[in-house]
């Protein structure tokens, strides 16, 4: 059984067209600093993958570090292939240690530090992916970046293996567990 922790405005429109008007508005509003009251920020955690990943990464190690997500921060992101999660810390009343993953992302065969940069800009683009400019605005204040660096041949199934964990609300594409789960390690 999986718990629901999806981003996405509650409004909906019929027509392809209205999705694409609304989605501009959004990202134009977002961008500016408005945000609708309502909305539903859900996270599916599969626990028994979660429990699982450290036997079937085998000997990959995973060093997470992290900094919280602003220009400044920039020179501490290395030019290294590996993954990488945006979270938002919670906050009061919660803990200062917890965080929720919202998305989680690869960086191959570009570095780490070049998808950091990615974002930066794409935080102001009206034309980015919708659920993302609205994690970068909604959240700039909670926001953090964490990677790990890994050997290139092994980003893209680790980043497979974590979106197999739980499914972040901002990721679009999600692997097949059934297909993929331990299978490359082997």
């Amino acid at each position: 059984m999986s718990q629901g922790v999806i981003l996405s405005p509650i409004k909906h429109k019929a027509s392809k067209m209205a999705n694409d008007l609304y989605d501009f508005a959004t990202q134009k509003d977002a961008i500016s600093g408005y945000f609708e009251k309502e909305y539903e920020l859900n996270l599916q955690w599969l626990p028994q993958y979660v429990e699982d990943f450290p036997k079937v990464m085998g000997k990959i190690m995973l060093k997470w570090e992290k900094c919280k997500f602003v220009s400044a921060s920039q020179q501490m992101i290395p030019e290294k292939h590996g993954v990488y999660c945006f979270s938002i810390q919670l906050g009061d009343p919660f803990p200062d240690t917890i965080h929720i993953p919202l998305y989680i992302g690869k960086a191959a065969p570009g570095y780490l530090s070049e998808r950091f940069q990615s974002y930066l800009r794409e935080k102001n683009n009206i034309k980015g992916r919708s659920k993302l400019v609205f994690m970068l605005n909604k959240y700039r204040n909670q926001l953090f970046f964490w990677w790990s660096e890994l050997p290139r041949i092994y980003v893209d199934t680790v980043e497979e293996h974590l979106l197999m964990c739980c499914k972040p609300p901002c990721n679009e594409k999600f692997p097949s567990r059934e297909k993929l789960w331990g299978k490359a390690f082997d």
